[in-house]
């Protein structure tokens, strides 16, 4: 199957290297819980995700009370943008499930902008209820930066898995897939399979950063790069300076200068109005 080539390789989709945000990606594993659920004369014993998981079964939830082993979070990846190293934490470690969380939980606390791939809806989340359940306090506020949702928001991708949407657009792809049946070999202390899952998560470290960078200039409603920089024409999406185009651009309401990066493409506007406001509306 061919790939698409990488459409932006003529410009620097990078943040600027002035931007002083310390931009976190971040990429997390998990472990399936385990249930044993009677129903109907019989026990069912499995791995589940989520309560919903026997449904098709038992024809209703999983109670709580079902549940053997919690679904839980065994190691992460992440990297600091801009660094070349990419960090790794893992439960089978010295210090065991406490001291990787705690790591991470560092990892989050220091940082101002938390980038990854469901990175609102899984990541984040799932680290947060185990942080929850160890006692630990919140993070330091962050910033999330989800490609997921720019790909779904801003682009009509018939699949957006990481790997796909990586490979589509040009970009570095991961290494391999995920195997429950590595991540329970990992966590039983195989040390091919430790190997094996770290890599993969270092991997979806890459692949992560590589499509941040390419959706970017696409983004809506990110973190504009313009706080962490001493710069009023900002570009709101990567940090360098914007240059007017000379075109106008319109609000509902109101006209404005219309600007460019010419390091990322991303398109903005300045604050300057350009005529005085719109006074009818429509009935």
């Amino acid at each position: 199957m061919s790939t698409a080539p990488n459409r932006l390789a003529n410009i620097q989709p990078r943040i600027s290297k002035n931007v002083t945000a310390r931009a976190l990606t971040i990429d997390i594993e998990r472990l399936p819980g385990r249930v044993s659920v009677y129903h109907g004369g019989f026990t069912t014993t499995g791995n589940i995700w989520d309560l919903n998981a026997l449904k098709h079964v038992i024809g209703r939830r999983i109670h709580a009370d079902d549940v053997i082993e919690w679904p839980r979070t065994i190691c992460a990846a992440a990297r600091w943008y801009g660094d070349e190293e990419v960090m790794f934490a893992a439960e089978w470690e010295v210090g065991g499930y406490d001291a990787f969380m705690r790591q991470v939980w560092s990892w989050v606390d220091e940082a101002d902008i938390l980038i990854g791939h469901n990175m609102a809806a899984f990541d984040s989340k799932h680290l947060m209820s185990g942080w929850a359940e160890m006692g630990l306090p919140a993070p330091s506020p962050y910033k999330v930066i989800d490609t997921l949702k720019i790909a779904r928001g801003s682009l009509a991708m018939e699949s957006n898995t990481l790997d796909s949407l990586a490979k589509r657009l040009g970009v570095e792809a991961k290494t391999d897939k995920y195997d429950a049946r590595t991540a329970k070999a990992a966590v039983n202390g195989d040390k091919a399979a430790q190997e094996k899952l770290a890599e993969y998560n270092r991997g979806d470290i890459i692949a992560s950063e590589a499509l941040f960078d390419r959706l970017r200039p696409y983004a809506k409603g990110l973190p504009h790069m313009g706080m962490w920089v001493d710069d009023e024409h900002a570009c709101p999406s990567c940090g360098e300076t914007m240059k007017l185009t000379g075109k106008t651009v319109h609000a509902n309401v109101q006209a404005y200068e219309g600007m460019v990066c010419p390091s990322c493409g991303a398109h903005g506007r300045s604050t300057t109005k350009l005529k005085n406001p719109t006074r009818t509306r429509a009935a």
